[in-house]
């Protein structure tokens, strides 16, 4: 990292560390030693674009990291496409920017999908993305509401287990 700035290098070393990769893996996997993995995870938490939760474990402060745009969308499906929640449910656990996938009961919606984007430009792009979809894959849609999050005001993870 120079500057402020992260290279591709500090890019590839938070995203794996977001998924769960060990730092050996990640200096196997990018052709670095271990000790630059470590010295720039040492960087990224001093920067704070990295937060150390425990030993070996971080989260990204996204905010930090550019992608502060969070959004809450509510999809009801039509009836004859209510028996394919699966296939919809199968398709959003592979885009990377969903981080919540939510099956609703007692709802008038099927689905509460939670998405973190960069911007209002990413949030268009990848929204119209979703909604081809829909359309190439023969799925209807009786409503569907987006909500864009203008401030998050706790940012946590459950921790207690009892």
């Amino acid at each position: 990292m120079r500057k402020g700035q992260l290279d591709e290098i500090d890019k590839a070393i938070i995203e794996n560390i977001l998924k769960g990769k060990t730092q050996s893996e990640i200096a196997e996997m990018l052709g670095i030693t271990l000790r630059t993995v470590q010295n720039r995870v040492r960087a990224l938490e001093d920067s704070g674009y990295l937060i150390k939760i425990k030993e070996g474990y971080w989260k990204a402060n996204y905010q930090k990291l550019g992608l502060s745009m969070l959004t809450v969308t509510f999809i009801d499906l039509d009836v004859e496409s209510k028996p394919r929640i699966d296939e919809v449910i199968e398709h959003f656990k592979k885009l990377d920017y969903v981080e919540n996938i939510l099956e609703l009961v007692g709802s008038a919606y099927d689905l509460c999908l939670v998405v973190r984007y960069k911007d209002i430009a990413e949030f268009n792009k990848e929204r119209r993305k979703f909604m081809e979809w829909f359309v190439k894959n023969g799925i209807g849609i009786n409503h569907l509401s987006t909500y864009i999050s203008s401030k998050c005001h706790k940012d946590h993870r459950r921790t207690i287990l009892d």
